[in-house]
């Protein structure tokens, strides 16, 4: 493996994760505007801030 598909595969990598980074906030908003809906903004407010929250606990984990 030469250094430069070292890097191609960092690359691949980093963008693998920003993906579904990405969809994982895009799916968390959905959860939130129907809890909002259904118990009222406040809560959707918490149910984002909370499953966000964990996403980032989460990223911070697997990338350290």
């Amino acid at each position: 493996m030469t250094p430069q598909d070292e890097d191609e595969s960092m690359a691949n990598t980093q963008y693998l994760f920003w993906v579904m980074a990405g969809a994982l906030t895009l799916l968390f908003i959905v959860v939130s505007a129907f809890v909002g809906l259904s118990r009222g903004a406040k809560q959707g407010y918490i149910t984002f801030a909370v499953l966000f929250v964990i996403m980032l606990a989460g990223a911070f984990y697997i990338h350290h």
